[in-house]
C-alpha cells in the first residue's frame, strides 16, 4: 500500500492455457482447453495459494471456453463466484480466424499479416475486428471492474489481444503498441489499485510471470 488508509484491490490478470489444437490464429474460435493447458493454468493458480486455497474472492472471465470452463471448475472448488464478461472475448479475425500463420502466409501473402503486427491499429485482420474496438469494449469492463470490484482479490481470465488491452489501460501505452507483451499461455500479472484521499492509482506490482 503506497497510501495510507487506502482501499486496496488487487487483480490478476491471467492468459489462458494451451487450447486444443495448438498454436493457431484462433481469435474467437471456441475451442477448449487442452490437457497441457488444463495443467498450465492449474499450475499458475496453484503458486499462489496461501494454505491450499487461492487467494481471490471471485473470478472474471472471457465467455470463450479456453477461459470460461477453467474459471467455473475454479470457482465451484474453491467456492468462488465467477463473472462471465462477452467483452473480454479475443479479438475476432475475421479471415484469419482458426488458422496458422503459415497458412494465412500461403493463401494471401505475408504482406497483410506483417503490418498488422507491425501497426495493428492501420492495419486490422481482413473482415475482422479493429484494436480500437477491442480497446473501447476491453475499456469498458475495466471501468466497471474498479468502480465495483467483486472481491478484493480478483482473477481475470482472458486472452492474449485482451490482457495486452487491459495492461494498457494502467501503462498508458500507444494504442499502436497495444501488442507488444507476448505473454505466453497461463502467464500471470498483478496489479493493485487503491482508493485514497486524492483519487484513486492503480501500480503494477509484476507482469507475465
Amino acid at each position: 500500500m503506497r497510501f495510507p488508509d487506502a482501499q486496496v484491490t488487487t487483480i490478476d490478470i491471467m492468459r489462458h492455457g494451451e487450447p486444443v489444437g495448438g498454436r493457431m490464429l484462433r481469435g474467437s474460435t471456441d475451442h477448449p482447453l487442452s490437457e497441457t493447458g488444463w495443467q498450465q493454468v492449474t499450475n499458475a493458480v496453484m503458486r499462489h495459494t496461501v494454505a491450499g486455497r487461492p487467494p481471490y474472492d471471485a473470478i472474471v472471465c472471457s465467455p470463450l471456453l479456453r477461459c470460461h470452463e477453467f474459471a467455473l471448475w475454479l470457482g465451484e472448488e474453491f467456492e468462488l463466484p465467477v463473472q462471465v464478461e462477452n467483452n473480454l472475448a479475443e479479438l475476432h479475425l475475421g479471415r484469419w480466424e482458426g488458422k496458422t500463420h503459415a497458412q494465412v502466409f500461403a493463401e494471401e501473402g505475408t504482406e497483410q499479416m506483417s503490418a498488422f503486427w507491425y501497426n495493428p491499429t492501420q492495419a486490422a485482420p481482413p473482415e475482422g475486428e479493429t484494436l480500437a474496438e477491442l480497446d473501447a469494449r476491453v475499456s469498458d469492463v475495466w471501468r466497471r471492474l474498479l468502480a465495483n470490484p467483486p472481491g478484493k482479490h480478483v482473477l481475470v481470465v482472458a486472452h492474449l489481444f485482451v490482457c495486452n488491452a487491459l495492461l494498457r489501460q494502467v501503462l498508458a501505452q500507444p494504442l499502436n503498441n497495444g501488442l507488444v507483451m507476448d505473454l505466453p499461455y497461463a502467464a500471470m500479472s498483478r496489479l493493485r489499485h487503491e482508493r485514497h484521499a486524492l483519487g484513486e492509482t492503480t501500480f503494477v506490482e509484476w507482469i507475465g510471470r
